[in-house]
């Protein structure tokens, strides 16, 4: 006589041989994992996130990077760069091989002294964080803006804005890419576009300067005869701007707050974020100071753009360097503790606007 399990066992495959589930073997708090068709239930107490928390050393990205540069040219290439992949992400297709998490993209990307590489334009929205650049020639024209790039600078490719990049300087340029590309991926939306396919050639007309921009939007104020409303017109955020701030704002302070000096990249369309879908922001750590233990609902990023630091999670810490890399997960404890005797800056960006859009941030600092 077949058992109540057994029958169980049938009835559950039959569901699955027909493209079906049910909520006792996907979402049950309790027996869903008894079952084998997943590794945990869908429902659980606190968030068990699919990333894990992972550090990726500058030194060794670099080497690699370069490695990449002796057999790849940026004509061959168009984007010569090293994807970080989360190991946890590996066993899932096509995620696999593209993201640190679910929903956000990085890479670091060469442009070698002399090297243009291609104007194109996508869908997702992707900025650029410049970890070292030759003293000037290298620049970035985004939309006709001639951008400039030094160490520390933010540099941002809204969604669909055709870019490419050019190195006229006495040096290589290295940067950190971020974009929301996975995302954009899984929701169906990708779209590119070869600018030599629609102009019939590879590189943008220069209409502006970065001085120009930051001038008509960086400086408080917009000018009426030229809005933009669906992305940030600001495409340059100059690190000596932001490093001067940072340290003003800590000289008239008694006391560091609860996550460090934090500012925060914004829109000056709207005061919100640069994107949607990503946030950045930059922060500062006094010497010998720690922030509170934090945690929040979406995958942060960190690496430090001056100084050294430790990023202590519950089971792990990360002793990061400058340009080091390191992610955080949702809902996973963090504190930064900086036990050297310079100031650490950190740059940080995440995906805390998304979980805002759906109502799902959530963040709990322990005083």
């Amino acid at each position: 006589m077949e058992s109540e399990v057994d029958k169980r066992k049938k009835l559950f495959h039959e569901l699955l041989d027909n493209n079906l589930t049910t909520f006792l073997i996907t979402f049950h708090p309790k027996y869903a994992q008894n079952f084998g068709l997943v590794d945990k239930p869908v429902f659980t107490d606190v968030p068990t996130p699919i990333t894990e928390p992972f550090k990726w050393e500058y030194t060794n990205m670099k080497k690699l990077l370069y490695k990449l540069g002796d057999i790849l040219s940026t004509d061959e290439a168009e984007r010569r760069q090293v994807q970080l992949v989360n190991p946890s992400l590996k066993k899932f297709p096509y995620l696999g091989a593209i993201a640190i998490s679910p929903t956000i993209f990085a890479a670091i990307q060469l442009v070698k002294k002399g090297e243009v590489a291609p104007s194109h334009h996508h869908s997702p929205n992707a900025f650029r964080f410049i970890l070292e650049a030759p003293e000037d020639g290298a620049y970035t024209v985004v939309n006709g803006k001639r951008l400039i790039m030094h160490r520390g600078d933010l540099v941002l490719t809204p969604s669909y804005a055709w870019h490419d990049h050019r190195n006229e300087g006495n040096g290589d340029v290295i940067w950190l890419d971020g974009l929301d590309a996975p995302l954009v991926w899984y929701l169906g939306a990708i779209f590119f576009e070869d600018y030599f396919k629609k102009y019939k050639r590879s590189l943008q007309e220069i209409t502006e300067t970065e001085k120009e921009n930051v001038l008509k939007y960086g400086n408080g104020m917009l000018p009426e005869f030229e809005r933009e409303d669906s992305y940030d017109p600001l495409y340059i955020y100059p690190y000596s701007r932001a490093r001067e701030t940072l340290f003003r704002i800590k000289e008239n302070s008694n006391e560091m707050p609860a996550e460090g000096y934090v500012m925060r990249y914004i829109n000056p369309n709207n005061g919100k974020d640069i994107f949607q879908t990503m946030a950045s922001k930059i922060r500062l750590i006094s010497p010998k100071s720690k922030t509170k233990k934090i945690r929040k609902t979406e995958h942060i990023i960190f690496m430090p753009v001056e100084g050294e630091c430790t990023l202590k999670l519950d089971n792990i810490e990360y002793n990061l360097k400058e340009n080091d890399i390191a992610i955080v997960p949702p809902w996973e404890a963090y504190e930064i503790v900086n036990n050297n005797d310079k100031d650490c800056i950190l740059f940080s960006y995440s995906d805390e606007p998304i979980f805002k859009s759906f109502g799902l941030f959530r963040s709990e600092i322990n005083e």
